[in-house]
């Protein structure tokens, strides 16, 4: 009867190598950096720079002592760097502190499935361990945004539907087989790193739910994930074995973090580059505040208005953005991850100072009077005629004088056929960067992320994200 026996194993291991984890694995083990596209490499350093940045723009973040103190408790073998103090730690630690510095400001990238560049601290922190050269590391990040893309819009459900966890769930099956592929695994041990860690890294959506209070939790949200899937691949390299069927499996990611509306044959797909859809953040909020912050701020300065010629605004926006935007607890925010995901507040700021950046959201600013008198005379309502998802949004602003200007902003600056170009995504580095290191750092990891294809080793990439804070 053993023939019974080998048959069912031999179709057990082929269900096996035709599950959607095995696919990805060998996806990842099968890219070549030197087969990548130009255009694939160019747009994988835009994102490496822009996450660099956000990181450092997010020093001030409050929770950032607090992170650091923490994850010096837990210690660890000196594999990777923290951001800012230059520290090393472990790889691990690595992932979750410089995470939480990238996700901080909610001005990193739209794209890969979501804010993918929370995804490069994690691939940088392994690289480091793996002493890891320009090309691994970009081609990893490559790797995370490609399956990670594929993940979220394998989604069968109307937007904003269908999915029962928080996006950033997708990191338990798109960044096993980025960071097992700096680490050396092979098909089997990637596939079972990543049902080892999408089983069990699950981020709920309270984390950026509409009705609740950000907390410091949120920063972490793909970070966690990330730092799961490292050891998710430390444990499959071993031998450790997971459910290779975790995404289509029963009680798997399809059954149960996408409810069931998920077409596999679309994940699976390979075909195209999805990490030239990325696009970088102009301004420091939220994405689908962007369009009635970029109107009110064009009405300011087209017109000259200050705070106190200001009698009302009126702001129109999607549905989705009135109402995650607008609840008493972002109305008047407390903490930084409200008051980037505040239609009201971020307007207020916008009129006041000309700007949206990384320093609109200092703790000072949520009691100062000005805002909170400008708050109190800002409305937002949702417009049917506006895509519920979009990023548009209709600002008017009514003067004190009787006067009234109105503008529309259906594609912001930096979405859509209007990207960021590489001077502005330098120019927002730099902005971010200058009150903590010298010009001439800033230029040097310039040239490392333009140049990472010749780079050596990352650790000489990580090393220039160390600065003294007077």
């Amino acid at each position: 009867m053993s023939w019974r026996r080998d048959l069912a194993w031999h179709n057990l291991d082929l269900v096996y190598r035709s599950s959607v984890a095995h696919q990805f694995a060998r996806y990842a083990l099968g890219l070549d950096f030197q087969a990548l596209p130009p255009g694939v490499v160019h747009q994988g350093k835009r994102c490496i720079l822009d996450a660099l940045g956000c990181a450092i723009g997010a020093y001030q973040a409050p929770g950032r002592p607090m992170m650091e103190a923490f994850v010096q408790e837990l210690a660890g073998p000196p594999e990777a760097t923290l951001f800012g103090s230059g520290c090393r730690t472990s790889a691990r630690n690595a992932t979750l502190f410089n995470s939480f510095l990238v996700r901080f400001l909610d001005y990193n990238d739209i794209g890969g499935g979501g804010h993918n560049s929370d995804c490069i601290s994690g691939i940088l922190a392994v690289a480091e361990r793996e002493k890891a050269n320009g090309p691994a590391f970009l081609l990893s990040v490559v790797i995370a945004y490609e399956l990670g893309d594929r993940v979220s819009t394998a989604s069968t459900a109307p937007r904003g539907q269908g999915r029962g966890l928080d996006l950033d769930c997708r990191g338990g099956i798109s960044m096993p087989p980025a960071l097992g592929r700096l680490m050396g695994l092979d098909e089997v041990q990637i596939a079972n790193a990543i049902g080892l860690c999408a089983s069990h890294a699950n981020p709920l959506k309270i984390l950026d739910a509409h009705r609740e209070e950000n907390s410091m939790a949120k920063n972490l949200r793909f970070g966690w994930v990330a730092h799961d899937a490292l050891l998710s691949c430390l444990m499959a390299k071993r031998g450790i074995t997971g459910p290779v069927r975790v995404v289509e499996g029963e009680g798997g990611f399809g059954e149960t973090a996408m409810q069931g509306k998920v077409g596999y044959e679309r994940m699976v797909d390979v075909s195209g580059w999805r990490i030239l859809n990325v696009r970088h953040k102009y301004i420091a909020a939220n994405i689908t505040t962007h369009g009635h912050v970029m109107a009110t701020l064009a009405i300011v300065k087209e017109n000259d208005l200050r705070p106190e010629d200001i009698a009302a605004v009126h702001i129109k926006a999607g549905l989705r953005e009135s109402h995650h935007t607008t609840t008493l607890s972002k109305k008047y925010p407390r903490n930084a991850e409200s008051a980037d995901h505040s239609a009201y507040y971020a307007n207020a700021i916008a009129i006041i100072d000309r700007s949206f950046d990384a320093d609109s959201i200092e703790p000072a600013r949520f009691t100062d009077p000005a805002v909170l008198d400008l708050i109190e005379r800002i409305t937002v309502e949702a417009d049917p005629a506006l895509p519920e998802f979009g990023f548009g949004g209709i600002s008017e602003i009514v003067t004190r004088d009787g006067r009234r200007f109105q503008k529309r902003v259906d594609v912001p600056h930096g979405m859509g056929d209007d990207p960021l170009t590489d001077a502005e995504l330098e120019d927002k580095f730099a902005k971010m960067a200058t009150k903590y290191m010298p010009d001439r750092q800033i230029r040097q990891i310039f040239d490392a992320v333009w140049n990472l294809d010749e780079l050596d080793s990352v650790n000489r990439l990580a090393a220039l994200m160390a600065f003294e804070v007077q």
